[in-house]
């Protein structure tokens, strides 16, 4: 799982390092620079899959376009780099981005490695490297992206060692590549039916994940079986004989009746969406904005005790934003009732001051309580309080 995120230049963020746990929740103030967090790992992706564009294409998100590198840069500072660092358990890989350039780093264990290249750029250039292990010599060619370790002295045993070499130093790049994805905050299906089309690297669209969930026989009764627990509905395909189209439903436990999805509340329809997303199986990380979106009270906490569950059962990992007390009370009682460790939980007050992001990290303790309390997050509802039992 992802470790450790390091930020600069980005947005609103001027300068971040923070830990990342299996959730990771960012609440705070409206435009403190929450969803930001989430889109640098978009970013950091979209220059992985395709370096060969110019700058400005890796600031476009398919669901939504940030406009490119001179309005992401902070304070729109066209002298500064954009930098994004990420870390998991073998090491650490990111970039420092500029308009025409990047400074590509790769360090792990094995290794540190550093490229300057030209954007776009279409790795053309192999950027050589020396091991030295045991008293043997691996040399490694490195595009920026991918690498490729070779023994000086080619027999089995160093052989081994290089292909064990080159699976390490490719970990960290697949990994943003391929299992990082997010739910961003327009998430439902508006048809009743689909029929399977192709699904991009970040796919967001109604008509992509809906794709995801046909393709995949083990994906709607999985979300039926949460979807039960969450709202007492199940989610079923059902699809004619002798076409390629598949209906969307869900049946209301209690009074036996099935809908279309469409036809059913907003809750209901991206809560589908967001379990269609983590249960991706090449997905380890998702990216969610605003979980709590259209649910009542009661079912952000049944939403709470689903992902939980998750990332125990499936080894996910979960990063979200929110603006919902509900949501964050409800994951403290989950730590008090050892339903999750308090150390596999990270929650951040993230604020803005003047133009800058600044987060700051709620301890948790193993009672599921934030030190110093939660009135930083519920100032509003605390003076509303106040006001109310004032005695006239």
């Amino acid at each position: 799982m992802i470790k450790k995120v390091k930020i600069s230049n980005f947005r609103s963020i001027e300068k971040l390092d923070v830990e990342i746990a299996p959730i990771t929740v960012l609440y705070g103030p409206a435009a403190s620079g929450k969803s930001s967090f989430l889109y640098s790992f978009l970013v950091l992706k979209n220059f992985i899959i395709n370096p060969n564009q110019q700058s400005d294409g890796f600031f476009n998100l398919g669901f939504m376009n940030l406009g490119g590198f001179d309005n992401c840069v902070f304070n729109h500072d066209k002298e500064r780099t954009v930098d994004i660092f990420i870390s998991i358990d073998d090491g650490e890989y990111g970039i420092s981005l500029k308009k025409n350039s990047a400074d590509i780093f790769l360090n792990s264990e094995i290794i540190k490695m550093q490229a300057k290249v030209s954007i776009p750029y279409g790795l053309n250039q192999n950027f050589t490297f020396m091991i030295k292990e045991d008293e043997q010599e691996y040399t490694v060619n490195w595009n920026g992206i991918s690498s490729s370790v070779s023994p000086k002295q080619p027999i089995a045993e160093t052989q081994s060692k290089a292909t064990e070499f080159s699976i390490k130093l490719n970990k960290l790049p697949d990994y943003l590549k391929g299992k990082i994805d997010i739910a961003p905050h327009r998430r439902v299906f508006f048809l009743p039916n689909y029929s399977p089309a192709p699904v991009s690297p970040n796919p967001t669209s109604d008509v992509e994940v809906a794709s995801i969930i046909i393709n995949d026989p083990d994906l709607p009764p999985k979300i039926s079986v949460d979807l039960e627990k969450i709202f007492n509905r199940d989610f079923r395909l059902y699809i004619p004989p002798g076409i390629a189209t598949a209906f969307f439903q869900t049946t209301d436990k209690s009074s036996r009746t099935p809908v279309y999805l469409v036809n059913d509340g907003f809750g209901v329809n991206q809560v589908v969406y967001l379990l269609a997303k983590i249960y991706r199986p090449e997905i380890k990380t998702i990216l969610i904005e605003e979980p709590e979106v259209h649910l009542h009270p009661s079912i952000i906490r049944s939403l709470v005790k689903t992902f939980c569950s998750i990332i125990k059962e499936e080894e996910k990992q979960i990063i979200l934003t929110t603006h919902s007390e509900v949501f964050v009370s409800s994951l403290l009682s989950a730590v008090r009732r050892k339903d999750i460790k308090p150390e596999d939980v990270k929650c951040y007050l993230v604020k803005k001051e003047k133009r800058s992001t600044k987060f700051e990290e709620q301890k948790i303790n193993e009672k599921g309580q934030i030190e110093g309390g939660l009135s930083s997050f519920v100032e509003g509802e605390l003076e509303d309080l106040k006001v109310f039992f004032e005695k006239s």
